[in-house]
């Protein structure tokens, strides 16, 4: 039945004449990015010869399912119909989509055929009054709490992460061999809070959802907004969204690089980036803002009151000075971090790794190259190819720089004019900022005013699959301080 339902032949047919991103727009295009396909198209869309897109996020709900991906640095989003809680799999194409078919079958139900992976519940471990919660037919709770795979088990207590991750390991001869990640305790409802509420309202969630992104997350929803109501924000916007995005850069880069010189006993680099960061909050908090710059963000610009120039000022004038004893201390104690946690520039290509994790390995993705009115001149930092924790801290201080950089381009030259169009209104949206620890996504849908559809997708999502890669063969003692530096946020995986 389902071959003939997904077309699978007449599928293979269309995609022999037809690249991925034209078979994508051969759809309905329902938003400025979005196309409707039916089961043959999808089908064609999966078998499609050529270059694989580069997958963003896979989710699905009781009606649709979705697949995200990036043509070129431009958004391509592309669904099809769920029948019968079935959908032909992404992930027999996008390696990387496995999550989120995970994800969609514990939520709704909704099963991915011809699914690579092992098929294992990525949230509901056994102790949920219901299974599938969010369905339109809900069903009885299994009972009792599965067993979780592997013969290690790391509890959020041993992660040294900042979060409920669990993750589960097999081991053999005291080193790891593979790894499952359990995100079930991490799991915590937020997309479902969200729905039915107007963009306005969803804002404090929103600007809480991870601390690895009180700005970035929020500034990602905002644009999906705008572009959702036809809007596109002014100048003046704009530039205080990129101050206010570099100073959380600095202050999580400097999190980042205390966690992994700890993990490797330097201990003099650690208190350096940690007096580092406490004088950027303290700079913050004088300025009349949170320290951590929550709340700073609105769907239509910035918080009343906050006087961006000042600002940027202060945290530069704090910053700036300790720049140099950061980067002699990093040379002095780099060597500790050389081969370690390495990540293949194939892999990273393959599964769409961001942020620092992607460039250090050769990937050089960056979204804020995109951005209408970005200094580009300041953005100068590249990323080596070795793809471990030394490239990484490397990577991270030359970013701090580049912040340090940026601030000074924007302030001379604040509000500067371009001449982005506004898009039509389609009440859907997509929006993305690069956040410190990769490019976080939102997609939105409106009806009436109020969010009637919501995906989120922070950038930790796309390390969970290589992360057996960078972690094989490591004694279990050291994998906190190599999650460390790879800087995984738990609280934005299962959202």
């Amino acid at each position: 039945m389902w071959s003939a339902v997904f077309g699978l032949a007449s599928g293979d047919g269309v995609a022999a004449m037809m690249g991925m991103g034209r078979i994508i727009r051969s759809g309905e295009r329902v938003a400025l990015s979005h196309y409707h396909l039916d089961a043959e198209q999808w089908s064609a869309m999966l078998s499609a010869p050529g270059a694989t897109l580069p997958l963003i996020s896979c989710w699905a709900d009781d009606a649709r399912a979705y697949v995200l991906l990036l043509e070129g640095d431009r958004p391509l989003l592309t669904s099809t119909a769920v029948e019968e809680r079935r959908y032909l799999a992404p992930s027999s194409r996008f390696a990387g989509a496995e999550w989120g078919e995970r994800v969609a079958y514990d939520l709704y139900g909704v099963e991915a055929m011809d699914a690579h992976g092992n098929g294992a519940s990525a949230l509901d471990e056994g102790g949920w009054t219901s299974t599938w919660p969010l369905s339109s037919r809900p069903g009885p709770a299994a009972g009792g709490l599965r067993p979780l795979a592997g013969s290690h088990l790391l509890r959020p207590e041993q992660t040294g992460l900042s979060g409920p991750l669990e993750l589960s390991f097999e081991v053999r001869k005291g080193k790891v061999r593979s790894v499952e990640v359990c995100a079930g305790g991490a799991h915590r409802g937020v997309v479902s809070r969200l729905l039915g509420r107007t963009p306005e309202e969803a804002m404090p969630l929103v600007s809480r959802m991870t601390a690895g992104g009180f700005v970035a997350h929020p500034l990602a929803f905002a644009r999906a907004v705008a572009q959702a109501r036809g809007l596109v924000p002014g100048p003046g916007i704009r530039d205080v969204w990129m101050v206010l995005l570099e100073i959380e850069r600095m202050s999580l880069h400097l999190f980042d690089m205390a966690r992994t010189a700890r993990g490797v006993d330097a201990e003099l680099l650690a208190t350096h980036c940690d007096h580092a960061r406490e004088a950027i909050a303290r700079a913050c908090a004088e300025q009349g803002v949170s320290r951590r710059l929550m709340d700073m963000v609105t769907c239509d610009g910035f918080r009343d009151g906050l006087e961006i120039v000042p600002l940027a000022q202060a945290v530069h004038a704090v910053m700036q000075p300790r720049l140099a004893a950061l980067e002699e201390l990093h040379r002095v104690f780099a060597s500790r971090l050389d081969g370690f946690a390495v990540l293949d520039v194939r892999l990273a290509e393959r599964f769409a790794v961001g942020g620092v994790s992607g460039r250090a390995s050769g990937r050089s993705m960056d979204m804020r190259r995109r951005e209408a009115g970005m200094r580009l001149e300041a953005l100068r930092a590249t990323g080596s190819s070795q793809g471990d924790a030394r490239a990484r801290e490397g990577l991270r201080l030359a970013e701090i720089r580049d912040s340090l950089k940026l601030l000074e381009r924007i302030l001379g030259s604040i509000g500067l004019e371009d001449d982005e169009p506004a898009p039509d209104r389609t009440d859907e949206g997509i929006g993305v900022a690069e956040g410190a620890r990769g490019d976080v996504w939102y997609w939105v849908r409106l009806k009436d005013g109020r969010i009637e559809s919501l995906h989120v997708r922070d950038p930790g999502v796309s390390l969970l699959p290589v992360l057996g890669a960078m972690l094989r063969g490591y004694p279990i003692s050291r994998v906190p301080a190599a999650l460390g530096s790879i800087g995984i946020s738990p609280a934005g995986i299962a959202l």
